[in-house]
Formats: structure tokens, C-alpha cells, sequence
């Protein structure tokens, strides 16, 4: 008969089964309330999640649960918490002591508030907060902790965090000064060896802030699977990052591992179900299951929504107030057939903050209209849903035309994410779809008239995502290094939604106009 046991002493040696249910969450992105903070239809929340856990403590009070990372960034209350109000214990360790999480993991969104964010959070987190391969760069030491230990029916439960190591790659130095995020490939076993080696755990769990990628080493960002496939004495890893739904079991030939992903924005808990069977102290079986549980339906937990109503309420105070005007409507579906003014908007912005020639931006994804009249706070977030900031860096006219090649050989295919798919101010241009690649971008001039140069160097306008490399725009496209900054960076501002917040304080008004400087040949 299978049971639940407990050790009387940690001498005794291991007699008969054990099972320990393992629940996580990954890339909460803010989604801490239920409700809307404009009203409307409730949406999924932790507050869904509260109430799942509860129910399956009610069974299984020894439960664990985990936070794969990515909570500080894609709301506005993250965002409150985060910047607005820093004098009282930030909301999501408080979120995290209800929900009784035994870890959290650091994810790169919750670098991206910077130093005074996270390392302020490192202090009021009373649970964990794990990424090991997060590392001083001076001394190699882990900034956060490595691991935990946990006990939980009598076994002894080591819990490893990790960090997708290409934070670099989308974040300015300011935001990580001081830290390395070490690749997975050569760090992962030798942390493991040690963990096993000193701490002699009963079972093994990974959570590593990463997608699962395709199992192969070339996509570094995303190393779960190839992790899963190839790492001795891990049975259980967590992923996340790439917010997409998985439960794999990989063929690995030193024991079955499996892993699971729960998606993004508590669409899902991720849940595994780990037996072991002893005898005499020796493990003689062993079986690991996964299930993927949608929270689509589940019922929310009135507690957790009492406990978290002031917060809430401060937040949709601040959500609602009136900033401006807007005087056109902005529409975020039209952005993928030519210019558009939700677009040519963060054009204008960028180009008068830094004074550059040319701008890149990207529409990020979000749809619905904004209407015009009294703009909210809130619009803002739908506007500009990121924290980047804005940089103008050096081109010259050929990387110009480079990187535009390789951003219309993705566009016009539909491949990769739309947040890739700039478009420039500063030239009038036009792309041949049916042209092959390389050849699609014609640059007919400067936006004033003046001749485009391919020899001549340019200031442009981007993103602190784009200007760090992501997307490969830089790098793939225009063949910029970008690990050296100074050889192409010029400047650096704040974050381009305080700078359309600024603009709003100085004008009253934002006042979207098409920027007709470019279109789509057939």
C-alpha cells in the first residue's frame, strides 16, 4: 500500500514510499489581481492559482512550490511596486509568503528593474531567490543563492536555480554592472557534482529560467532540453522564459528526468508527481509524472483578493489618472502593411529626445485602439508595455541598409516575433516583397530630400533591447559587436515610456501623424 512517510530521525535509513508533488509557475509577468483596473471581465490571475494550491494542500500538505521567475515586469502593478511606491515591502514577496512558495527563481525581467529593484527584493523575499549562474564578475561568486534544501515526508529535496545566461544581450550594463550570467553548458553538471556531493539529496529539481529550446547547444538562451537530455542526477527541471507549454520526458541515459513548462500570465501550473519506493535505506524504484493544469475556470481565492484589495486599489488609482490628451486614435493591429501612427508615434519620440537622424522602432505586439480624448496612465502601458530604454548609436548607410535587409527577409516571411519587425524614420524607402533577399530594401533618400550615402556614418535612435543585440538585428543584420559598446553606442536615456510621460507633462498632448516615408512593392 503506498504511503506518505515520515523519518523519525534522520539516522533511520529510508523504508517503503514516499511521493512528493512538485507545482510551479513561471513568468507571472505581473499578473498578480483578478481584476481589470479600468473594469471589465475579470482575467487569470495568482489569485486563481492561490485557490488551486489550497485545494491540493487540502491532500498534500507538503506540497512544493515554486516560482520559475519573470514576476517583476508586464503590469502596472509590477511596475508600481517596482519604481512608484519603495517604501513599504514590495508587493510580490508578499504575494509569494501567502502562496507559501519554498523558492523563486530570478528571470532576466526581473533584472531588468535594476539594481535598486532586485537587490532591495534579495532583502524582503523570505523565501529563496535562486540563480546560480548569476555571478559576481569580479570574484565569480553567486550574487543570489545557488540552491535550497528542503525537506519535505522525510526526504531531503535539493532545489537548484539558474538564469537564461543572455541577459546581455537585451539589457544595458547599468542594469547588471557587476554581474556574469555563466552558460549552461560547462557551469550546469559541475553545480549539480557539488550539490549531490555535499548535500546528498533524495531528489533533485532544476528551475532554470530558460526556454526549453530544440535540445541542442547553438541556442543558448533556451538550454532546458538539452539540459534535461544530458545532465546526470537531476530528475526534475522547470523551464519558462519562452512562455510556451511543455511536459517532456527526453531520452537521457543516465535516469529519467522530465521536464515541464507552464506557459506565461498564470495561464497554467505546471505539476509533477515524484514516487520513490526504498528498501532498507537503498532506493529500489523510482517514477516521475508531469501534467500541464490549465487555471482556465478555476475559481479565484476571496482570501488572497482581500489580502491584496489596498494594493490593488492603489495601483488602479494610479492606473487611472489623466496625464494628456491624445488627438488622433492609435490603432495597434494596423502596424504590419506599411507606416502607421502607433509607429510613426515612437518614431517621433525617439528622434526628438535624441536628436539622432534616424530612428528603428518595432510595434510590441499588443492589439485594440486607443481612442482619442483624455489619455490615461494606463494607456501608457499599452503604448509602451517595456521597460527599455532609449541609446543612439553610430551606423554607417550600408549597416543601415543591412540591417533593414534582414528585417524585411523576416517580415515579409512572417517569421519570428513582430516586436522584430522594425520599420525606420529619417529615409523615404522602399521594400520589394517579391525581390529576393538582400535585395528587397530601395533607399530613396534622406526623409528631407538629401542624398542617403552608404559610406556616410549616421546617428540612429533604438531600443536598449535592440542596441544590446536583440532580435540579431545588430549583430545578424548590420554586423555590429555589440560587446563593445563604446565602438557604436553614443548615448543612453531613461525608459522610452517616461520619455513619452515627459513629453505628455511638457505639451498636454501626444499627436500621432503617419509617417508616410516608406511601403511595401509588389
Amino acid at each position: 500500500m503506498l504511503a506518505i512517510l515520515a523519518l523519525a530521525s534522520s539516522c533511520k535509513p529510508k523504508e517503503g514510499d514516499y511521493k512528493l508533488n512538485i507545482y510551479a509557475v513561471s513568468d507571472v509577468h505581473g499578473r498578480y489581481f483578478s481584476q481589470s483596473y479600468t473594469g471589465g471581465d475579470d482575467q487569470q490571475s495568482l489569485s486563481n492559482v492561490s485557490a488551486y494550491l489550497k485545494d491540493v494542500r487540502k491532500a498534500d500538505p507538503d506540497i512544493i512550490f515554486i516560482d520559475n521567475g519573470d514576476n517583476l515586469q508586464g503590469d502596472n502593478a509590477a511596475y508600481y511596486f517596482n519604481y512608484v511606491e519603495k517604501g513599504v515591502r514590495h508587493i510580490y514577496p508578499r504575494i509569494m509568503d501567502f502562496l507559501k512558495a519554498d523558492a523563486v527563481i530570478v528571470g532576466n525581467h526581473d533584472i531588468e528593474p535594476g539594481h535598486p529593484v532586485y537587490d532591495r527584493l534579495k532583502k524582503e523575499y523570505k523565501m529563496p531567490l535562486l540563480a546560480a549562474n548569476a555571478v559576481y564578475e569580479d570574484s565569480g561568486k553567486p550574487y543570489f543563492k545557488e540552491y535550497t534544501i528542503l525537506k519535505k515526508h522525510g526526504l531531503k529535496v535539493a532545489v537548484i536555480g539558474m538564469i537564461t545566461p543572455r541577459i546581455k544581450s537585451w539589457l544595458p550594463e547599468e542594469k547588471y554592472k557587476g554581474l556574469e550570467f555563466l552558460e549552461a553548458e560547462n557551469f550546469t553538471q559541475k553545480l549539480v557534482d557539488k550539490v549531490i556531493a555535499k548535500e546528498k539529496p533524495d531528489v533533485v529539481i532544476l528551475s532554470i529560467h530558460a526556454g526549453t529550446g530544440n535540445g541542442k547547444l547553438d541556442d543558448t538562451e533556451n538550454p532546458a532540453l538539452w539540459l534535461a537530455e544530458n545532465l546526470r542526477g537531476v530528475d526534475l527541471i522547470i523551464s519558462g522564459h519562452d512562455h510556451t507549454a511543455a511536459m517532456e520526458e527526453p531520452a537521457n541515459f543516465h535516469q529519467q528526468t522530465m521536464l515541464m513548462n507552464s506557459a506565461d500570465r498564470t495561464k497554467n501550473v505546471a505539476h509533477c508527481e515524484i514516487d520513490l519506493t526504498y528498501d532498507h535505506g537503498k532506493l529500489v524504484d523510482r517514477h516521475i509524472g508531469c501534467e500541464i493544469i490549465p487555471m482556465a475556470g478555476k475559481p479565484r481565492d476571496a482570501e488572497y483578493d482581500a489580502a491584496f484589495a489596498s494594493d490593488f486599489e492603489k495601483v488602479k488609482n494610479f492606473t487611472n489618472r489623466k496625464v494628456g490628451e491624445l488627438t488622433a486614435d492609435i490603432d495597434l493591429n494596423d502596424v504590419f502593411d506599411g507606416p502607421n501612427a502607433y509607429v510613426s508615434l515612437l518614431h517621433q519620440v525617439q528622434l526628438d529626445v535624441s536628436g539622432a537622424q534616424l530612428s528603428f522602432a518595432a510595434p510590441l505586439g499588443r492589439t485594440g485602439v486607443i481612442k482619442s480624448g483624455d489619455l490615461l496612465y494606463n494607456d501608457l502601458f499599452a503604448i509602451y508595455p517595456f521597460e527599455n530604454m532609449l541609446y543612439k548609436i553610430r551606423l554607417s548607410g550600408r549597416q543601415v541598409k543591412d540591417y533593414l535587409e534582414f528585417v524585411y527577409d523576416h517580415w515579409v516571411n512572417r517569421v519570428g516575433p513582430t516586436y522584430n519587425f522594425d520599420s525606420a524614420a529619417g529615409i523615404n524607402y522602399k521594400v520589394h516583397r517579391g525581390n529576393p533577399k538582400g535585395e528587397r530594401v530601395e533607399i530613396v533618400s534622406l526623409e528631407n530630400g538629401d542624398l542617403f550615402d552608404p559610406d556616410e556614418e549616421y546617428t540612429v535612435a533604438v531600443t536598449s533591447y535592440r542596441a544590446m543585440g536583440g532580435g540579431n538585428l545588430l549583430t545578424e543584420g548590420a554586423g555590429v559587436d555589440t560587446s563593445d559598446e563604446s565602438s557604436y553606442v553614443l548615448d543612453i536615456y531613461s525608459d522610452i515610456r517616461e520619455l513619452i510621460y515627459n513629453q505628455l507633462e511638457k505639451s498636454g498632448k501626444l499627436e500621432p501623424v503617419i509617417r508616410n516615408n516608406w511601403c511595401f512593392v509588389e
